[in-house]
């Protein structure tokens, strides 16, 4: 069998990759603002037309929202946008949180100075949108984003690259509760400490209190 990939210039391979991401960030983002709304059909061959790409790297993107849960396929008919329920709601939420814990765990000990100083205020603000579910939500995978890029660990960083435009659906209406509100505020300031004195075990107990898990 002929590897047509292996054979094409590297050139050629970057740009099909590029476009593929950016093709899965692009009807990913939708989903998330609400653009595509759950039970909306997406057929790949108009989304191919609209953005004058072929109808292969559409469909690989789609496949990929599907892995995510974003979408559902129906091979030959038409993709849709899957639904929010509670239940997806609470797994995501799980899942983020305890993902969060580790990375602030890889990350605590690689934080420059500087990046301390950026996070501190990145984190204070997860503190002052706690009554407001989108932008708390916003703040948090700022956050969780800004140090993933520094736990040092490419394998987690791909992990969280992959599954943030689900978290991001997923979290962006979960209400903070009114019992849950002090373990947020007091959980930022935490976390905030811990970084700072290098305490890996205690930033990832804060970050975990953030989360409610």
């Amino acid at each position: 069998m002929v590897d047509v990939e292996r054979q094409q210039p590297p050139g050629i391979t970057q740009r099909k990759q590029l476009l593929a991401e950016g093709l899965f960030q692009l009807i990913g983002g939708r989903i998330v603002d609400g653009v595509l709304a759950p039970g909306m059909r997406i057929r790949d061959s108009e989304l191919a037309a609209e953005l004058n790409v072929s109808r292969t790297p559409v469909r690989e993107a789609l496949q990929r929202l599907e892995r995510i849960g974003l979408v559902i396929m129906y091979p030959s008919r038409y993709t849709e946008v899957s639904a929010i329920t509670p239940e997806s709601e609470l797994v995501a939420h799980e899942f983020a949180g305890l993902q969060a814990g580790i990375i602030v765990r890889l990350s605590c000990p690689r934080l420059t100075e500087d990046e301390l100083d950026t996070v501190s205020a990145m984190i204070a603000e997860i503190a002052g949108a706690v009554d407001e579910p989108d932008a708390c939500s916003r703040a948090r995978g700022a956050v969780i984003g800004y140090l993933a890029a520094r736990t040092g660990n490419p394998l987690q960083q791909a992990l969280v690259d992959e599954a943030s435009l689900a978290l991001a659906r997923a979290l962006r209406t979960f209400e903070i509760t009114r019992a849950h509100r002090p373990r947020v505020i007091t959980g930022c300031a935490d976390l905030v400490a811990a970084l700072r004195r290098r305490d890996a075990d205690a930033a990832e107990r804060a970050c975990r209190a953030i989360y409610g898990v």
